[in-house]
């Protein structure tokens, strides 16, 4: 597992946990709080997943990454050449 993972899971935790002390004392700033500490947690952790795979594609297969990033090059040098 990597380190992006590891740290968006480590803070959907956190989050959990702020959400349910939250709870049990009833401070709705706090339970707020930890829920979106919860669902960025979250987002993290799958970016760190599709971060990831993109890694592994990549170094099986290096020149089809290359081609992708030529292609997206010329895409974006078209696009910012018509200003």
């Amino acid at each position: 597992m990597y380190e992006e993972q590891m740290k968006g899971r480590t803070e959907s935790l956190k989050g959990q946990a702020q959400e349910a002390v939250g709870r049990f004392t009833e401070d709705e700033e706090l339970r707020d709080e930890g829920r979106a500490r919860h669902a960025a947690g979250k987002l993290q952790a799958n970016y760190g997943e599709k971060l990831d795979s993109v890694r592994e594609a990549t170094v099986k297969n290096p020149i089809s990454a290359l081609a992708i990033a030529g292609g997206v090059g010329v895409f974006l040098g078209i696009l910012l050449g018509r200003r």
